[in-house]
């Protein structure tokens, strides 16, 4: 359904910028059905993981992104136009580059990003707020002037226009410290399910309904899940990098279910702790070829009480210190996986299948997905008892 335009925004176009159609010859695209068009608008607008960014973003520029999806759907003609404004859901993704620069952003500028959230209407909201721009000096007079770090007059112009519709956030990303250094004020996002930011952002959100988080710490040492309390519904939760410590500290959110992390970095700061996390049904984590790091996979199982845990996935190579490892670490939890599933960059030709099988002492069955030479046999490779 073809919702009706309210007057002029941002997000109109003057009768010279749109290409007319004619009554007696329209072109092809233009004999779609409306309901076809916005269907295929939906398909360009969601075909990447990122959201579409509304600024284009240069050195010493700040634009309208009108050459991508969607903003360039409003200008291929008045078809187009109407059709694109009144689907909700082709402007409820959105990536905002937050500039860095002191002086007031433009008045289009603003009044693009309020016309892009009004177009989305009451759709919950996917959100990226970027601030990379910040890491690049800029000249001027003959002199470079680096980005402050301190929050600007351009980037409060923007966070307050998104800050209005935090009640529609859902799935949110952060990827830097701006909300902290936005006066210290804690958010209500009530919809809020899948948050991506720094572990000390997290205590600015009220999300009772969050679920899903990624700490996008480069080093996570110490944390305290108590800092946190109106975010204890999370269930599933990623960390780049961390210590021992952390990681086991991650673990005491009442109801988790699931882990991931990229890289274990550090032990932990105390001694070994007898600990159950009843909840906990899938973890992903990696195992080196280095020795002390492989301690470090020991020691992270060292007296967990895991009875839900079902799923192991060990990133790394499936050889036999590795395997006596994963053995070892087992061995020192009090569990009973049912798979273990090894995803590795080694070709599957190559894997000694032998060598994988004490892994049996520890689990029902073994996955390993790695490379196939034919991609018809790309499925993992699957080992019972």
């Amino acid at each position: 359904m073809i919702l009706p335009l309210h007057g002029p925004d941002a997000l109109s176009l003057a009768d010279s910028d749109i290409s007319p159609i004619s009554p007696n010859h329209p072109p092809h695209i233009h004999r779609l059905p409306v309901e076809l068009l916005q269907h295929i608008f939906l398909l360009i607008v969601n075909d990447v993981s990122e959201c579409p960014s509304i600024f284009s973003l240069g050195d010493t520029t700040i634009s309208a992104n009108f050459a991508n999806p969607p903003l360039v759907f409003t200008h291929v003609c008045r078809l187009w136009l109407v059709v694109a404004q009144s689907t909700t859901k082709v402007w409820s993704r959105i990536q905002v580059g937050f500039t860095g620069r002191a002086e007031p952003l433009k008045p289009f500028l603003t009044s693009l990003l309020q016309s892009w959230l009004a177009r989305s209407g009451s759709c919950p909201l996917t959100l990226r707020i970027d601030d990379t721009q910040r890491q690049h000096p800029i000249r001027r007079c003959g002199r470079h002037t680096p980005y402050t770090l301190e929050f600007t007059k351009g980037d409060s112009q923007l966070l307050e226009i998104l800050l209005a519709e935090r009640w529609r956030w859902e799935t949110v990303a952060v990827m830097s410290r701006l909300l902290a250094r936005y006066g210290g004020r804690n958010f209500d996002t009530p919809r809020l399910s899948t948050l991506e930011c720094s572990w000390w952002d997290i205590r600015l959100f009220n999300a009772p309904h969050l679920s899903c988080l990624r700490v996008v710490d480069p080093y996570l040492h110490e944390i305290d899940i108590r800092s946190i309390p109106t975010c204890k519904n999370i269930r599933h939760i990623h960390i780049q990098n961390a210590s021992v410590h952390a990681i086991r500290r991650t673990l005491d959110f009442p109801h988790l279910e699931s882990i991931t992390v990229d890289d274990i970095l550090s032990a932990s700061r105390d001694r070994e702790i007898t600990a159950t996390h009843p909840c906990l049904e899938s973890m992903t984590l990696p195992l080196a070829s280095n020795p002390h790091l492989r301690g470090l996979f020991i020691e992270l199982f060292k007296g967990l009480h895991l009875p839900m845990l079902g799923k192991l996935t060990v990133v790394g190579e499936p050889k036999k210190p590795e395997v006596d490892c994963i053995v070892k670490a087992l061995e020192g939890a009090s569990c009973r996986v049912r798979v273990v599933d090894f995803q590795t960059d080694l070709p599957v030709s190559e894997i000694d299948m032998d060598i994988v099988r004490p892994l049996f002492s520890v689990a029902r069955e073994i996955t390993i997905r790695g490379h196939w030479e034919s991609a018809a046999l790309s499925c993992p490779l699957r080992l019972h008892m």
